[in-house]
């Protein structure tokens, strides 16, 4: 892998290969997929200078052992015989556990044998889709939590009821962490990725709706797992899975533009591969 393999041609001129896709680019229906030319850059920090880096590779650990450590010890404390799982929350706390500590173990198996992981490209491709899905998911969990259900959520004695730490590890922290992780990664964004985490939501609604036919019960007894996802009122139910799935586009396009401050403030810095 040479040093001329971070350089493509367009248009007879020498351009960054991490140089952002136009609009017109991004919009072609190709970009739906994960096809990218340079899949080390899933595994690299956008501000480091080497193929690797000691410094990426332990942040990336430390990453994964704050949001493992979270999943593990909230699933031991909060598991309520399985209904811990139930909830969109604990689906996208999860996902940050699975994200951070599958991206230490590949940034890991990179650092020591990069040509290894560069022809792995289905396991970058899975990380891809996961990684956006819990970054999305990170801060539309959040923000419906914190305007929307926090208010009615904070008796001790209410059986889904969360410590403050956890509350904040998995309603605050996740879309924080995550957001200052997207600026630090220099694998690429695409426009056309809100899929991903919109399939995700829809995913999740599915369940919530198996869940209510066959007659499961949250942690209060009751026959739905959210207020507003009360397949009793259909009408209510059906504007909130609209109303969530705009917001993953919503939230998707604005990540997409950090992604596009980032790589502009790389090119200042000459730090655009």
């Amino acid at each position: 892998m040479g040093e001329n393999k971070n350089l493509i041609k367009s248009d007879g001129e020498t351009v960054p290969h991490q140089q952002p896709l136009s609009l017109s680019e991004e919009l072609r229906r190709e970009n739906f997929g994960l096809q990218h030319h340079a899949p080390e850059d899933f595994l690299r920090s956008q501000w480091q200078s080497g193929l690797t880096s000691r410094w990426f590779l332990g942040y990336r650990w430390l990453l994964g052992i704050f949001f493992g450590t979270g999943v593990i010890s909230c699933l031991a404390k909060y598991h309520h015989n399985g209904r811990w799982f139930i909830y969109l929350t604990d689906w996208g706390f999860l996902l940050c556990g699975i994200t951070s500590v599958s991206g230490a173990i590949l940034v890991t198996i990179h650092h020591w044998n990069p040509q290894r992981m560069v022809r792995n490209n289905w396991q970058i491709k899975a990380y891809w889709v996961g990684y956006w899905i819990n970054l999305i998911f990170a801060n539309v969990i959040a923000l419906v939590y914190w305007t929307c259900i926090y208010p009615q959520d904070r008796d001790p004695s209410n059986p889904a009821y969360f410590t403050d730490l956890y509350n904040i590890w998995t309603h605050a922290l996740p879309p924080i962490f995550f957001t200052v992780d997207h600026l630090i990664v220099a694998q690429p964004t695409r426009l056309l990725h809100f899929v991903y985490p919109l399939a995700f939501g829809w995913l999740y609604t599915g369940f919530t709706f198996i869940y209510y036919v066959m007659g499961g019960l949250d942690l209060k007894g009751r026959r739905y797992i959210y207020n507003v996802l009360n397949y009793s009122k259909p009408r209510e139910a059906l504007f909130t899975i609209g109303a969530i799935s705009a917001l993953s586009v919503v939230v998707s396009t604005l990540h997409y533009g950090v992604y596009r401050l980032k790589t502009f403030l790389a090119r200042k810095l000459g730090k655009l591969q």
